[in-house]
């Protein structure tokens, strides 16, 4: 058995594990919910709590109900984070954990889609943040490296990816957050961008960025940031298909991975096996998408969510 099978096989059982104790039955693959929306779904894992954010089927077109929620029970059952945010019907939320709760990055749908941010331990979103004069055409990208840097990825009205640094240690006395260090690259993208900080132990890239390029075969770039606007170890995902919308990346002590839709309406779930830039390869899982696919930053545990070609909430793992 190969060394990725093998870990997925633990990261399922794992799972699995978990699923039983939470709910005394067999365990599924796929998780399809009651809940409705559009766009990319993000999850993150903070303590026994899985949280999630996506947009939701109320509102209008331009400004959708983001909604924001945790569960401690594999998605099973979702407790809802209160507020009245709203976002781009077809988008959604970034999240990142820091161990007690995750912050929040969306689009303003009733903001001109400036670029907003917030904080929840699941009660309220707290230290809420709109970054004037920034916009994010797309659901924005989060990610925190070993130092405790925060990065905030987007794509500007012009299609350019963007990196800043989100520092939010005034928030602990009142304040608000700040974005620091902002980088745009040249590089454009149809959709909004995954990031993840590589420390997998077999490319160990740092902050790794993905995105849908507009190129003719829609293919799903990835490459590493170091703070430049230059990106270093350029990968492309081989696939059957290429895609249109956003991307999902993870990084677990193994390898580095990727998750998209394909413009084949299927979910796609791929791996770089340690060998960026030559190679990162994607297979199609078989399941069918309405949109972007999402991981948590922190995929050790491989669920990947979307949404179902009837608009339903799915939360799956390997």
């Amino acid at each position: 058995m190969n060394r990725r099978r093998l870990t997925l096989r633990l990261c399922a059982a794992t799972i699995a594990a978990t699923v039983l104790a939470a709910i005394g039955g067999a365990p599924a693959s796929a998780l399809t919910l009651g809940n409705t929306g559009s766009g990319r779904p993000a999850l993150a894992l903070a303590g026994a709590r899985m949280y999630i954010a996506w947009a939701g089927s109320s509102g209008t077109a331009a400004a959708k109900q983001l909604v924001v929620g945790y569960s401690t029970s594999a998605g099973l059952r979702i407790t809802k984070v209160a507020g009245d945010e709203r976002v781009p019907q077809g988008e959604g939320a970034a999240l990142d954990a820091d161990g007690t709760g995750v912050y929040v990055a969306w689009p303003a749908g009733d903001n001109g889609n400036t670029l907003t941010v917030a904080y929840t331990t699941g009660a309220v979103l707290t230290c809420r943040t709109a970054f004037t004069g920034v916009v994010s055409a797309h659901a924005p990208a989060l990610a925190t490296d070993p130092a405790g840097v925060r990065h905030l990825a987007w794509t500007d009205p012009a299609g350019h990816l963007n990196v800043g640094r989100l520092n939010s240690a005034a928030c602990a006395t009142g304040g608000t957050m700040t974005l620091t260090h902002r980088v745009v690259l040249p590089e454009t993208s149809v959709a909004g961008p995954a990031l993840v900080y590589d420390d997998s132990g077999s490319s160990n890239l740092g902050i790794v960025l993905a995105w849908a390029s507009g190129d003719a075969g829609h293919s799903i770039q990835v490459g590493s940031f170091t703070g430049s606007a230059t990106l270093s170890h350029r990968s492309q995902v081989t696939a059957s298909a290429g895609s249109t919308h956003a991307p999902g990346l993870s990084s677990t002590t193994a390898d580095l991975y990727v998750t998209f839709r394909g413009d084949n309406g299927s979910v796609f779930y791929g791996y770089s096996e340690g060998c960026i830039p030559s190679c990162f390869y994607a297979s199609d899982m078989g399941e069918q998408a309405a949109a972007g696919v999402g991981q948590p930053a922190d995929g050790d545990y491989h669920y990947y969510t979307y949404f179902d070609p009837t608009g339903h909430l799915v939360i799956a793992h390997l």
